[in-house]
């Protein structure tokens, strides 16, 4: 079962991760996802395994969009990881800086609305050992897009990495998007608030679902207040305004 547009709503600016552990797991999130942004009017810029590449041009026609005439367009774009991460035969982060902010300038002046982003970083523990720079190239990200006409989604097939690198990665994100099994009834998404996070968690198989919060304290653990409500958007105004109010 395919959304037309994701669970979770997301605004210019914000850079999220996903942790999946199955293909179907992922594309439940990066289809929706990447539909939503062709629908918005912006560019979206794909970095994936050729498989997944293949399942999401399928699940996106499923849907009713024509990826042939997205592409032709320029509002779909289609890469491989290889093509993406090591235009110099290795990984360098200022490049892929580099490369990001230009896409964003480009897609502006093309006439779309903004720059969306989904690109698959498990390639860094398949035979390399490259987990140091991702964290640093996470970081750049992290800093870069706030004020930023831009989305990015990055994937991470969770049973691939170390725990130590993961807990990097959160770090580095302000929204992680956890949908651990395809066969799962709920997703949550978790937004840092300084030193408060919130949990959003909603059954992605109602149509227009309740949403359910929980803000606890980052360091220690200290739960200090939930809530429900009736979309995302009110969930996750009351949980931020909750986390501000506990600061």
């Amino acid at each position: 079962m395919f959304r037309h547009s994701p669970l979770f709503q997301f605004r210019h600016g914000d850079h999220l991760c996903v942790f999946y552990r199955s293909e179907d797991a992922l594309l439940e999130v990066l289809t929706p996802y990447v539909a939503e942004g062709i629908l918005k009017g912006e560019t979206c810029f794909c970095a994936q395994k050729p498989e997944i590449q293949k399942r999401l041009v399928y699940d996106l026609r499923f849907l009713g969009i024509d990826t042939d005439e997205e592409i032709k367009r320029g509002a779909l774009e289609l890469h491989t990881e290889a093509d993406t991460y090591f235009p110099n035969k290795r990984f360098e982060p200022p490049v892929m800086m580099e490369m990001l902010t230009r896409s964003i300038a480009e897609s502006l002046d093309k006439g779309f609305t903004a720059f969306r982003s989904a690109g698959e970083m498990s390639w860094a523990v398949r035979g390399r050992n490259e987990c140091d720079q991702i964290i640093e190239y996470e970081q750049m990200v992290d800093r870069c897009y706030p004020g930023k006409a831009a989305i990015g989604l990055c994937q991470y097939a969770v049973d691939e990495f170390p725990s130590d690198v993961l807990d990097s990665v959160l770090e580095n994100h302000r929204l992680h998007l956890a949908q651990a099994h395809s066969s799962s009834l709920h997703s949550s998404l978790h937004v840092r608030h300084g030193g408060y996070v919130a949990e959003l968690v909603a059954d992605r198989f109602v149509v227009d679902p309740r949403f359910y919060y929980v803000v606890q304290q980052y360091r220690p653990r200290d739960i200090v207040g939930w809530g429900i409500a009736s979309s995302f958007e009110t969930a996750a105004a009351q949980a931020e305004h909750l986390a501000n109010q506990s600061a």
